[in-house]
């Protein structure tokens, strides 16, 4: 009986050894499974409950409260997805997420998927191990998606992301200093917001905030001039700027003409629009619902005036996703398409503070009953289809802040627009060689 107990004990010792090792996870506290593995062979098809579920590994680096309504939603696609775990966990908040995340690139640790900036693309496809998402999404998620928002993901002709929050810059104005002024509507050109802002400047107040500080805040901004005016921030080969021609040099001459002409402040406060320093500023769905919700300002909110064309900034979070087998990709494309699209996306959208990346969230019932309520956001929402991203290269920190710096010195009269344009290619030249 001795020598029976300790044949048994090895076998059982040998099967769960197997069984960490092969990754499973079996549910022990069935007496079945103590038995050896030969005498269960027969009751496979039996248990078909206890089959290992699919496992994603998901990283992100959202904040407690958006981290208890993603798990909400997560536990609700498991409810409808028994075989499924979506594995999320809290990793990292900005480029510390990035830099964990090459780490684990190295070690061949990294999730199956990320949630991260469309920023980091370059960097994370020089890995080799991101999955070209546009070879696999369908078309009826492709078609979803507002063209400017898709392709914030795109990097050397190819599509690595999908969007799943996204903000806009866009008009947002005080309705009482409108008033008082005498003016109706919120202008809509570039030369009507020339003759607002100089009927709203006073002496002690501005009509507009146009940002100059050498931060990524005023290139932001100053880009929607550029592409108002038809021109693009990179060159076709994406190794230098797009805008050194006249087109480029009359956005610069615009932008900063509004400060030099006095209708816009070189020196604000921490939120000029909330002290009252300005009547109009570029901003995002975020600052308009603190304007409203929390400071209790009378304000509207309008599409950015334009020139060429209608266009403003784009600011989105995406999800990426690694290499893996491809049952793990299938489940994670499912997950995503999941938290994209329809009256789910639209519960995350208005939960988490963002605007619905997709038509079929942005019209569904969930989000046109918020935006009764909400109509900011509604505006908002409507902006992203002129939306369009910045460049998602390694390169696009560096040139930010060579743009930035320069229109600082160009508005306070240290430098013509010329000579602003000619820094602004040499620096360039010296990031993209």
């Amino acid at each position: 009986m001795k020598g029976k107990k300790i044949v048994t004990l090895l076998l059982t010792t040998l099967f769960t050894v197997s069984l960490l090792l092969s990754g499973c996870k079996k549910d022990t506290t069935n007496e079945e499974d103590k038995k050896p593995v030969e005498q269960n062979a027969d009751k496979k098809d039996d248990n078909k409950d206890s089959k290992e579920k699919v496992t994603v590994e998901f990283w992100h680096g959202y904040t407690a409260e958006k981290t208890e309504v993603l798990n909400e939603m997560i536990a609700n696609y498991e409810k409808q997805n028994p075989g499924v775990k979506i594995n999320a966990k809290f990793v990292a908040t900005g480029e510390e997420m990035l830099q964990k995340v090459q780490t684990a690139l190295l070690s061949g640790q990294e999730p199956n998927m990320l949630w991260g900036y469309p920023t980091w693309t370059g960097v994370l496809e020089s890995s080799g191990k991101l999955v070209d998402m546009g070879a696999i999404i369908d078309d009826e998620l492709r078609n979803d998606m507002p063209k400017g928002l898709l392709e914030a993901g795109k990097y050397n002709g190819k599509i690595y992301s999908v969007p799943i929050e996204a903000g806009t810059l866009y008009l947002i104005y005080n309705k009482d200093m409108f008033a008082e002024a005498g003016i109706e509507n919120p202008p809509t050109t570039w030369d009507e917001l020339y003759e607002t802002s100089k009927k709203l400047s006073n002496g002690e107040r501005f009509g507009v905030w146009l940002p100059i500080a050498p931060n990524e805040r005023t290139t932001w901004t100053f880009e929607t001039f550029l592409w108002q005016n038809g021109q693009d921030v990179l060159n076709e080969e994406g190794n230098s700027i797009g805008f050194n021609n006249e087109k480029g040099l009359e956005a610069l001459e615009f932008y900063t003409k509004m400060i030099k002409d006095g209708y816009a402040p070189t020196a604000v406060g921490q939120d000029p629009f909330i002290d009252k320093q300005v009547a109009m500023v570029y901003a995002t769905q975020g600052a308009a619902n603190a304007y409203i919700n929390k400071y209790e300002m009378n304000v509207g909110v309008a599409m950015l005036p334009g020139k060429d064309k209608l266009a403003t900034g784009l600011g989105s979070n995406h999800y990426f996703m690694f290499k893996s087998d491809d049952k793990v990709q299938q489940e994670t494309l499912k997950f995503i398409k999941f938290m994209t699209t329809g009256e789910n996306h639209a519960e995350w959208a208005i939960r988490a503070g963002y605007l619905p990346v997709s038509n079929s969230a942005r019209e569904s019932d969930k989000y046109k009953t918020f935006g009764e309520e909400n109509p900011h956001m509604i505006e908002a929402a409507k902006a992203l289809t002129y939306g369009i991203a910045r460049p998602p290269i390694e390169e696009y920190p560096k040139l930010s802040t060579a743009i930035s710096e320069t229109i600082e010195k160009m508005a306070i009269g240290n430098m013509t627009v010329e000579e602003g344009m000619k820094q602004i290619a040499d620096e360039a030249n010296k990031i993209f060689k």
